[in-house]
């Protein structure tokens, strides 16, 4: 990190102490969104998607690591730019984002990730600037939101609407992975200890396929049932309406 990077944030910080405007939202507006790093939070931050797009564009920043899970949503509903490592000011990735984005306007500017990149107002003019709380986002973000996506939600008014909308799973991949790993139904996905009984079959993460492995969301997608660690896999479960079974 540069060194000197912490005195410029707090000399040009001024930049942003602008008089605040309750934020409008109008079904033009334009959003950056900047995605969670971990799984499980861009998991979890999808219903906030699925209802924030009826109210205009959005242009996601996605970090590299969700990419595969990413791979599964409906490529023609968001702009997505991907980056490998988080876009510091004067960076190598922070100057490709500004380029990328240099000939868009942005309403809005919501992070997600956690914690804030006070870097990522420095891209846009947006007026409103979001993120989750932190004692030194202020005033780079003027709006600072505490808990949750649900509290996100409820701040912009907005319904919750179903993100299972946002998939697309293509049917000849689902029926080769369907005929690789499921012989059997009810089939429970375990992501965790395999120490509970089941009519059925089960395939087991860690075992009979690799957490990392793309195939894992299909096999999910797949099943009637799961049961494990309250992690992306979980998340996704809870989506797509499958029997938890608590461990």
């Amino acid at each position: 990190m540069n060194i000197f990077l912490p005195l410029y944030f707090e000399i040009t910080k001024r930049k942003f102490y602008k008089q605040f405007r309750p934020p409008k939202i109008k079904k033009k507006s334009n959003h950056l969104i900047s995605m969670p790093h971990d799984t499980r939070n861009f998991v979890r931050s999808l219903p906030f998607l699925a209802g924030l797009r009826k109210y205009g564009n959005i242009v996601l920043l996605v970090p590299e690591a969700v990419k595969n899970i990413y791979g599964f949503l409906k490529q023609n509903i968001f702009e997505a730019i991907f980056y490998n490592t988080p876009p510091l000011l004067f960076s190598k990735e922070y100057k490709l984002l500004k380029e990328q984005l240099r000939k868009k306007h942005f309403h809005f500017l919501i992070e997600l990730d956690v914690p804030a990149n006070i870097s990522l107002p420095y891209l846009t003019s947006a007026e409103t600037r979001i993120c989750f709380y932190g004692n030194k986002n202020f005033p780079y973000y003027n709006i600072l939101i505490r808990d949750t996506i649900r509290s996100l939600i409820e701040f912009f008014h907005i319904d919750e609407d179903n993100p299972q909308q946002l998939f697309y799973f293509h049917a000849s991949k689902l029926k080769k992975v369907s005929k690789k790993f499921i012989k059997k139904h009810p089939l429970l996905f375990v992501n965790g200890k395999n120490d509970i009984l089941w009519d059925g079959q089960k395939v087991i993460v860690g075992q009979d396929i690799l957490p990392s492995d793309t195939n894992a969301y299909q096999i999910l997608y797949l099943a009637d049932a799961y049961y494990g660690e309250h992690d992306a896999f979980y998340e996704f479960a809870k989506i797509f309406n499958k029997k938890i079974i608590e461990p």
